[in-house]
């Protein structure tokens, strides 16, 4: 009778095993998919950061060049003009408006590329939270398909996100 309920108290035990690992293998995929959704908000919050920055280089410009076209204006209105004098004030104007147009440049770049790697996390977070499910379904077909689930899986959360980023990053007012 004792044999009996040591027989019965370890299929319980190789059930509960059998669980807890399929519970691990969940619990780290939802923590996978979890992170990869942390870094998609992550990067979401800073593209906005730089679409503040690129509305602020925006106005500024357009107020900056506003400016400095009505001081040339100005000076050509007067009929002796000054060569000397709108010269310099066609160097200002394009030297104070050079400024906000190089951020805004750099800016819609930085939104750009933060976007692409906000969609990529956010779709490896989908796909790592989707696995756990289409993994169980798979374990009702054969093994072969198991197999290619887990390849086409992997394959898709080892891509690297920086694929998305420009490998030659033109940030100097020159370009």
């Amino acid at each position: 009778e004792k044999r009996k309920a040591i027989t019965k108290l370890e299929q319980e035990a190789k059930v509960l095993v059998e669980k807890c690992g399929q519970y691990s293998s969940a619990m780290t995929t939802i923590g996978l998919g979890k992170a990869f959704r942390d870094r998609a908000v992550g990067l979401s919050w800073s593209m906005w950061i730089w679409v503040i920055g690129l509305l602020i280089a925006l106005v500024l410009g357009a107020n900056l060049a506003h400016s400095r076209i009505e001081a040339i204006n100005a000076i050509l209105i007067n009929p002796n003009v000054n060569i000397t004098q709108l010269s310099a004030n066609v160097i200002v104007a394009i030297f104070s408006v050079a400024a906000p147009v190089w951020f805004a440049w750099v800016a819609t770049k930085q939104i750009g590329q933060r976007f692409k790697l906000s969609e990529d996390y956010a779709f490896k977070s989908s796909v790592a939270q989707a696995y756990e499910g289409y993994r169980r379904e798979a374990a009702n077909y054969d093994s072969s398909f198991t197999a290619r689930l887990f390849g086409l899986a992997l394959t898709r959360l080892e891509e690297e996100p920086l694929r998305y980023v420009e490998s030659d990053n033109h940030g100097s007012p020159f370009h």
